[in-house]
């Protein structure tokens, strides 16, 4: 099986054996939790002063605070986010190379370019470095990935099997 085959058997749900695929996630959703946090914080303070008789303008405030972020917690659907969907941003890791699709594009990574990989991890942040045999190097950010920091892991052991 090719690459581009592997591809499309993942994005067609099914992962064929010896292929590790990892998708992309949501960054946004920590913020739109916030987000809902806070709106349902002002929720409660609205319907406190309600209940102590405040004023009316104070409960108006707070509650048009609450729907404010409420709103800011939903996630909108642009159009580009309609084609990302039908398109999901993919790295499929087979036993002869790399297929990342992502926003640049759909690339093909052999292992057989690459002379080694290393990877950087940094409080939260996964990185993954491959250097070819000309020097040329090609950086994959592991953090917005599904387990994206089990994805160095993966190509290092895929590089050595190819080498030994």
């Amino acid at each position: 099986m090719t690459d581009i085959e592997a591809l499309l058997s993942v994005d067609a749900g099914r992962v064929p054996e010896g292929t590790v695929a990892f998708f992309m996630r949501d960054l946004e959703v920590e913020q739109r939790h916030r987000r809902l946090a806070v709106g349902i914080l002002f929720a409660c303070a609205a319907a406190v002063c309600a209940f102590c008789r405040t004023g009316r303008a104070s409960v108006a405030l707070l509650g048009l605070a609450a729907g404010i972020f409420a709103v800011l917690s939903t996630p909108t659907a642009s159009e580009s986010d309609c084609i990302q969907q039908i398109k999901r941003s993919v790295v499929v890791v087979t036993p002869t190379g790399i297929v990342i699709r992502d926003s640049r594009g759909l690339r093909t990574l052999m292992f057989t370019d690459f002379l080694e990989a290393s990877s950087w991890r940094h409080a939260d942040r996964v990185d993954l470095l491959l250097v070819r045999h000309d020097g040329s190097r090609v950086f994959i950010n592991c953090q917005g990935f599904h387990r994206g920091e089990r994805l160095p892991d993966v190509v290092k052991q895929r590089l050595q099997a190819l080498t030994a």
